[in-house]
């Protein structure tokens, strides 16, 4: 998550808070290492606005680590029975729409609108510039707030939308970190492993070379 999206986040958190809408379930939440230490800056910028984290945050993921309150698999029916009995007014959905594949994203867009309560809030960040992720599952969606909404939200209402960029690039990486030009290079040079991840980095770095990283990012509230 940028820094950007993260102070984004928190300041729909605020109005959230504002609202009572607690509890806030966290939807892909990772570990507590993760959101502490590896980005502490999430945990800066939203969790530690929200009084009692314990109490009115449920971070869910679909494996057992340090900071995970449920484990479990949203689009298993009786599991997801389960997590409808917690009554959550809120939804925390932040980049995870870019490891699922077009019928997974549709099919968790449906449960997250079953799971959250009428009038509730949902909260959703999706890379919108940005390399591909250092995953095995990435599936290299990359769309726009509008986008978004059309083709997975159509029964929210949106309160903000926005695309948040940080100040940084590839073009600026590369000049970091030089030593990345000849893994870069020998990358271009092997399409045939990996195609899919190939063909979008190909298109990422001719047409957002000099891009700065962004994310889009969506305050909704359920129709």
């Amino acid at each position: 998550m940028l820094l950007e999206e993260s102070i984004w986040v928190g300041e729909k958190i605020d109005e959230i808070i504002l609202l009572n809408s607690l509890p806030i379930l966290n939807v892909g939440s990772s570990t507590k290492e993760y959101r502490t230490q590896r980005q502490s800056h999430i945990q800066k910028n939203i969790f530690d606005l929200i009084p009692n984290e314990s109490k009115n945050v449920i971070h869910l993921d679909m494996k057992a680590a340090d900071g995970v309150d449920i484990v479990g698999d949203l689009y298993d029916r009786n599991f997801l029975e389960e997590i409808k009995t917690l009554k959550v007014k809120c939804i925390l959905f932040n980049n995870v729409l870019m490891y699922l594949d077009k019928k997974q994203r549709k099919k968790l867009s449906e449960i997250l609108n079953e799971i959250l309560e009428k009038d509730g809030y949902l909260i959703v960040t999706n890379s919108h510039v940005f390399p591909p992720a250092p995953d095995p599952v990435e599936s290299y969606y990359r769309a726009s707030p509008d986008k978004l909404q059309q083709e997975l939200f159509e029964n929210f209402n949106i309160i903000d939308a926005k695309i948040i960029e940080n100040n940084y690039s590839f073009n600026k990486q590369l000049k970091a970190r030089p030593n990345l030009i000849p893994i870069k290079i020998a990358r271009f040079l092997l399409p045939f492993y990996k195609f899919d991840e190939w063909k979008f980095m190909l298109n990422y770095y001719l047409n957002n070379y000099n891009s700065n990283y962004s994310a889009s990012c969506l305050f909704l509230q359920k129709k």
